[in-house]
């Protein structure tokens, strides 16, 4: 292993590690209260800040639907590859086994089943980002998800901004730093120099191609793999 591969895992492995002390803080803090009320579930916080968030009630039925109806450019009924790739966080997951029967489509069932295992496996993930740059850490490089309209106003955006090692906690408005909800996102990667100018490449950004489904390991058959460092590969050109 070269020196900074060494370097990179050390990196990861602290990045993880503060990830789980976070992670366990919250898991504690659930134990104290989960109430299901109206089909929106209420997670007492034990973190700084206290008080309580509102857990999405996803209708998957009517997502699907509206996932579809937004990128079905020929109204065929499903999505192909040339239409997901309008949709950056669909196409991620459809190279992740979203596509069930392999026909090279998803269906609005195939998208439903999916959202389904997101209800049974708590809705919520803990994630941390690590950006290079040509292979080198990219420090202080801001990183936003947004998750795709179809899902809805209760998905929030996660933002993240790199350390000096190119990793940061995933921090979705409403819950604690380093989770983040399951769902499907697109990602945008910037750091302004002087003057406010951009120098990261607008295929990162502006006009980004990046896109990341975060889901449960046996969603996409990942055979228990933990899915909970998002690693972005830029390059200058």
């Amino acid at each position: 292993m070269t020196r900074s591969a060494r370097a990179e895992a050390r990196a990861r492995d602290r990045a993880r590690a503060e990830l789980k002390r976070r992670e366990r803080i919250v898991l504690v803090a659930l134990a104290g209260l989960a109430v299901l009320a109206g089909g929106t579930m209420l997670l007492a916080m034990g973190c700084r800040g206290g008080g309580s968030i509102a857990m999405p009630s996803l209708s998957p039925s009517t997502i699907a639907a509206a996932a579809v109806a937004q990128y079905d450019a020929n109204k065929d009924g499903a999505l192909d590859a040339k239409e997901l790739e309008q949709c950056p966080g669909l196409l991620e997951a459809f190279n992740r086994g979203l596509d069930a029967n392999k026909d090279g489509r998803v269906t609005a069932n195939e998208i439903d089943e999916r959202l389904r295992i997101y209800q049974e496996e708590g809705m919520m993930t803990t994630c941390v980002v690590n950006v290079l740059l040509d292979g080198n850490p990219l420090a202080g490089a801001t990183v936003t998800l947004t998750p795709e309209k179809f899902q809805g106003a209760s998905h929030k955006p996660a933002t993240a901004t790199t350390g000096p090692d190119g990793f940061a906690p995933l921090a979705a408005e409403g819950l604690q730093s380093g989770f983040v909800l399951y769902g499907f996102y697109r990602i945008e990667v910037s750091k302004k120099g002087g003057g406010g100018k951009e120098t990261i490449p607008a295929r990162y950004n502006a006009q980004t191609t990046l896109g990341k489904e975060l889901a449960p390991a046996r969603a996409q058959d990942r055979r228990g793999q933990t899915d909970d460092t998002l690693t972005l590969r830029l390059t200058s050109k």
